[in-house]
């Protein structure tokens, strides 16, 4: 189970998926990938595409986390009625927004409505006490990527039911007017690492290139989505490799 994964601190890394068809996912489950994370925010996924696709991450026993447009409570019972591991939700700031999104992903006074013929639900076929049990199986995932998000970096790894803070580094920097190598991305980095670390949250990252992996795994990351199918198909058939294919 992948929030018990990350609750055990295990090294996780996983892949963007950008390109709305179940067949990448078939792909990818034969990999040694421990998750997908499904791009909806920047990506055209149809309801009915990104529902194949989740049902193709559990026919391959390979997690799926949806990164929503936003985390309103529509939004994530969507996803997760459809059988989804977890969310990402991005543009965080506040520990109130964390703490709403956390209390959208579980059944009780104030949370997801209740449905148990879903894809999440069995078809029916799970007790419905099961079922609302399941749900604190959710992976939460915050995505920290404003100075504001940064300032309140602590609160919110402090949020009850969040397992990990992914950190933007692209939107930090863009927000701010910024270059991605500026000093102060670097610095809010290393700040919310830390403010993950001592509230055991798992620190998130994304990197381009697999390469990177060791070295943000060695500053502390925990969870890692390296590059897309449409980097990886780019990198493959590279003006280097095909000249080298050519002679």
């Amino acid at each position: 189970m992948l929030k018990s994964r990350i609750a055990a601190g295990d090294r996780l890394v996983g892949t963007v998926l950008k390109t709305p068809h179940y067949g990448l996912i078939e792909v990818l489950g034969g990999t040694d990938l421990d998750f997908v994370m499904i791009d909806t925010e920047h990506s055209p996924f149809s309801t009915a595409e990104l529902d194949r696709c989740i049902l193709a991450s559990r026919a391959v026993d390979l997690p799926v986390l949806v990164r929503l447009v936003e985390g309103t409570p529509a939004a994530i019972l969507q996803v997760l009625d459809m059988g989804a591991a977890g969310i990402v939700v991005p543009q965080v700031d506040t520990a109130a927004e964390a703490k709403a999104i956390v209390q959208a992903t579980r059944y009780g006074p104030g949370g997801r409505g209740f449905a148990g013929t879903t894809r999440a639900g069995g078809f029916g076929t799970i007790p419905a006490s099961d079922l609302i049990e399941r749900a604190n199986d959710v992976v939460v995932v915050v995505q920290i990527e404003s100075a504001e998000g940064v300032a309140n970096a602590s609160a919110i790894a402090q949020t009850s039911g969040v397992d990990a803070c992914f950190v933007g580094r692209a939107d930090l920097a863009v927000s701010q007017g910024l270059p991605l190598n500026a000093p102060v991305i670097e610095s809010a980095t290393e700040e919310t690492f830390q403010a993950c670390m001592r509230n055991n949250v798992a620190p998130m990252m994304f990197v381009s290139d697999i390469s990177e992996c060791a070295g943000w795994f060695g500053r502390g990351a925990r969870i890692i989505a390296v590059g897309s199918e449409h980097k990886a198909m780019q990198s493959y058939f590279s003006a280097g490799t095909i000249g080298s294919a050519k002679g």
